[in-house]
Parts: C-alpha cells; sequence; structure tokens
C-alpha cells in the first residue's frame, strides 16, 4: 500500500526549515550555510550509513548530492536572501514540472501533464515577480529557476540510486557528503573563511543545527525512502505541498508578510504541479 506520510512530513519539515533559513543568512554567508549544513548532515549520518553501508548506487548518489544539494541549495539560500522563504519555496518547486518533463526524455511513463499546467506555474511565477512592494525580485527569481533545474537533475540521479539498490541511508550519506567535500574546496578556494561569522553562541549554532539536522537528515532520508517505496513522481508532487505551506507559516510566525498577489502565485504554481503529475 503506497503510504503518502514520509513524503507528506518531509514537506512540512522543509517548510519550517526554509523560513529560518532566512534568519540564519543574515549571519551567515550563503556558502558558510550550506557548507554547515551539508557537512553536519554527513558526520550525524556517518555512523548510520556506516552499519547500514553497501555500494550500490552511491556513485549516482554522490554526483546527485554535488549537484542538488551544493549547486541547488546554494542558489536556493542565495534566493532566500533576495526575496524571503515564502516566495522562493513556490518558484523553486517549479522543478516538480521540470522533472516530469525530464522523466519523459528519460523514456520514463510519466506524463507531460497539459499545457493547462505550464500555463498555471508559468502564471504563478509571473504573479510572484511582480509582487514585493516595489522591491525587484528578477534575481531572486532567476536564482530559484535555476535551482529548479539543478533539483531536477539531482533528482534523477537520485532515483537512479534508489534503482540501483542503493539504501536510503547511505545513500543520504553519499549526498552530503559528496555536497559538504565540493562545497569545503569552494570554500577555501574563494578564501570565504574570512566571511565566517564571530560571536555566535553555543545556543546559537545548537538552534541552528536542529534545523538543519531536520532538514537535511531526517527530510532527506524520509525524501529519499519515500522514492525508494512510492516513486519519485508521487514523492514530488507530496511535497510539493511545502511552497503554500512555507508561506502559511511564514505569516503565522510573523517571519515574513506575503501579501494575497504572492498566495495567488503559490496556488498557482502548486495547482499546476499537482495537474502536471495527475493529469
Amino acid at each position: 500500500m503506497l503510504n503518502p506520510a514520509y513524503a507528506l512530513t518531509a514537506a512540512f519539515i522543509w517548510a519550517f526549515s526554509s523560513i529560518y533559513y532566512g534568519d540564519f543568512l543574515k549571519k551567515f554567508d550563503f556558502l558558510s550555510l550550506d557548507l554547515l549544513r551539508t557537512s553536519t548532515a554527513a558526520v550525524v549520518l556517518g555512523l548510520p550509513a556506516f552499519l547500514f553501508w553497501g555500494e550500490a548506487g552511491l556513485g549516482y548518489a554522490s554526483l546527485g548530492g554535488v549537484i542538488t544539494l551544493a549547486c541547488g541549495d546554494s542558489l536556493f539560500l542565495l534566493s532566500i536572501r533576495e526575496m524571503g522563504a515564502s516566495i522562493t519555496t513556490p518558484v523553486v518547486y517549479t522543478y516538480v514540472l521540470m522533472v516530469q518533463v525530464a522523466g519523459v526524455a528519460l523514456g520514463q511513463e510519466i506524463p507531460y501533464g497539459n499545457i493547462v499546467a505550464a500555463v498555471m506555474v508559468v502564471a504563478g511565477v509571473y504573479v510572484l515577480s511582480r509582487g514585493g512592494n516595489g522591491r525587484p525580485r528578477a534575481k531572486g527569481i532567476a536564482f530559484a529557476l535555476v535551482a529548479g533545474v539543478a533539483w531536477t537533475i539531482g533528482n534523477e540521479f537520485l532515483q537512479l540510486a534508489t534503482s540501483a539498490g542503493g539504501n536510503f541511508v547511505t545513500v543520504t550519506f553519499a549526498r552530503n557528503a559528496a555536497a559538504a567535500l565540493a562545497l569545503a574546496i569552494a570554500f577555501l578556494v574563494l578564501r570565504r573563511d574570512r566571511r565566517w561569522p564571530s560571536g555566535q553562541t553555543a545556543r546559537g549554532y545548537a538552534f541552528m543545527l536542529m534545523f538543519i539536522v531536520g532538514d537535511l537528515v531526517v527530510g532527506s532520508s524520509l525524501f529519499v525512502y519515500s522514492i525508494s517505496s512510492i516513486g519519485v513522481a508521487l514523492t514530488v508532487i507530496l511535497t510539493g505541498l511545502s511552497p503554500l505551506l512555507t508561506q502559511v507559516f511564514a505569516r503565522a510566525l510573523g517571519k515574513e508578510s506575503p501579501s494575497s498577489k504572492d498566495f495567488l502565485g503559490g496556488v498557482l504554481i502548486v495547482a499546476g504541479l499537482v495537474l502536471a503529475v495527475v493529469y
């Protein structure tokens, strides 16, 4: 029996973590924050991965991790810094529609959806791009769309990893470890160590690590397990509820103030993504 609970739980976790990343980016450079995220997740997952170790699918998982977590998530964080999580997440989740197109191109039996779905997604992105109380969003929208492309490519490698028999724990570990290594190299080459914020308290780091572990350990493990159990198409559409959850939670928590127009854009995108998958 198909169980949607894993993907839905991941959607809730990612909605909250995206909101609080906006606060963390007020202190941390996007590259530093992404390095902290992936390296923390790799350390936490190290022992479980060792216990369940298997080499199946690790090459695909590692490559997918670099593309998704190092490249895609860095752009995702940049977009959050530019225009907030409540606007970034609906735009970046257009990757769900991109996954459908990529799946068909790779010969999978996943329909394109229909032209109405594509129009709804484009309309939603346009509505979001026109908001902002006069504040330009072009750069943030661009970051989010490119992040969506990276997530699309990375998730195809993730599906290859699980299809090859990769255990969801070791696959999740490999994704984070490979991304952390790539980010560490970039961090040293670009001398970003000079930008590491000083004066952070142990309590502050503990608060950050709580969201990081929830995001990249718990959420990602549930995402990988969901793909291995119910497939990538149903998993991405269930986690695609995260954008609307992010907007609702951001407003309720007083972290951001998405307008009615922003909610409309988010609804258009999510409705289009649902239509693209179920049509």
